[in-house]
């Protein structure tokens, strides 16, 4: 808390409040992403800035990207965090990595630092088509890389269409920075016949390194040393307890530049037992659920995109990708890509349909479109709500 009271933000923000150790932390108010865009560029920033290393950002998908700052040992802790994540799954001495993601501004550059730190071989491609990084991956016997799940799929689907798979030397994978279902784990893995692990992060708080799955794959293992979580009802602000679902509320505890205190991430999770049979007893949460700004109301039922996901990923004839359209008052479309070669298209439809509707309770309309039709660059832009133009 002292070291945030140096940024303006919390000057104002926590001014009369008084704090003596974390159990008095519910006494303090919620830090939101509004308190940080309404602080842009550099109102959260509790060093000067002549005494950074690095300013990074969010992707801004869900709107405006928010800054992040680093101090020399800021950064020095993110990567001691990135290599704990590589090194709890079984990244390191004898890989060869690739990290797939952007380099700019995006926080998932990190790992491109981290991985030789943690004794891997760091092959930089950059940023590339699926095709050119599957290439590199089967010349040069790539063993583990970091991407995004959207671009993994990708690249699942054509190593199995063009045979690659059997060829690549691919053994782990670590991904992030979007929602990503059980069946789409499944259909990366017999893609690439690769073990993959997800790993959780916000740029706003540092960027990947706050929670990762260990080899167990029984939730995801929160750095406490780092990061104090709490899990709360988003109505009504109200503290949940194991077994409960809820927002993810998370406080930093050791960084410099931008310290955030009981910042709502707008994350939907589970908090779990500590207990996992990998030995470590740390905090637990959750795969993501969803996102609150992500939650579709339609006709009174709430829907995720991870439950469509889930549909999507499951069904062999479809790419994975997909969209979901609002229209008018209460209409929905999903919009879903076909391999190349499915002809009974119709019957696919219907399939689709009937499989959302089991799932979701909701009557949708199916739009079905050719391989290579969902064009988005970064992360995947899922729901485009057209009620709001």
């Amino acid at each position: 808390m002292k070291q945030a009271l140096k940024s303006p933000l919390y000057s104002n923000k926590l001014k009369g409040i008084s704090v003596k150790s974390l159990k008095d932390l519910s006494k303090m108010p919620f830090t939101t992403k509004q308190d940080l865009l309404s602080s842009y560029p550099y109102g959260s920033l509790a060093v000067e800035l002549n005494e950074l290393r690095l300013i990074l950002s969010s992707s801004g998908t869900t709107g405006t990207p928010i800054l992040t700052f680093y101090t020399e040992k800021d950064y020095e802790l993110w990567m001691e965090r990135l290599v704990r994540n590589l090194r709890l799954i079984g990244i390191g001495k004898g890989d060869l990595f690739v990290n797939t993601s952007n380099q700019g501004l995006f926080t998932g550059r990190g790992y491109t630092d981290a991985a030789p730190l943690a004794g891997a071989v760091l092959i930089p491609v950059g940023p590339a088509s699926p095709e050119k990084h599957l290439k590199i991956m089967a010349e040069l016997g790539v063993t583990s890389f970091h991407a995004i799940p959207s671009f993994t799929v990708k690249m699942a689907n054509i190593a199995k269409d063009t045979g690659l798979t059997e060829k690549l030397k691919l053994r782990k994978a670590i991904l992030g920075a979007e929602s990503w279902s059980d069946a789409t784990r499944k259909r990366i893995e017999e893609g690439l016949n690769i073990d993959t692990y997800d790993n959780y992060g916000v740029a706003e708080l540092g960027g990947p390194g706050i929670a990762i799955e260990c080899p167990a794959k029984d939730g995801l293992h929160v750095w406490a040393d780092h990061y104090f979580i709490e899990v709360i009802d988003p109505e009504t602000g109200e503290q949940l307890s194991i077994g409960e679902e809820g927002e993810l509320v998370i406080t930093t505890l050791t960084r410099e530049a931008m310290p955030l205190i009981r910042y709502r991430t707008g994350d939907i999770v589970e908090l779990m037992p500590s207990e996992c049979s990998c030995g470590l007893k740390t905090p637990k949460i959750s795969r993501i659920k969803g996102r609150l700004d992500e939650m579709i109301k339609v006709r009174g039922i709430g829907l995720y995109p991870k439950a469509i996901d889930e549909v999507i990923s499951s069904i062999p004839e479809l790419t994975g990708e997909y969209q979901i359209i609002l229209s008018n008052l209460d209409d929905i479309t999903v919009r879903a890509e076909v391999r190349k070669g499915v002809k009974a298209i119709n019957e696919l439809k219907n399939t689709l349909k009937s499989k959302i509707k089991e799932v979701t309770m909701l009557n949708v309309n199916v739009e079905l479109v050719e391989e290579g039709a969902i064009v988005y660059q970064g992360k995947a832009r899922r729901v485009i709500d057209l009620r709001r133009l």
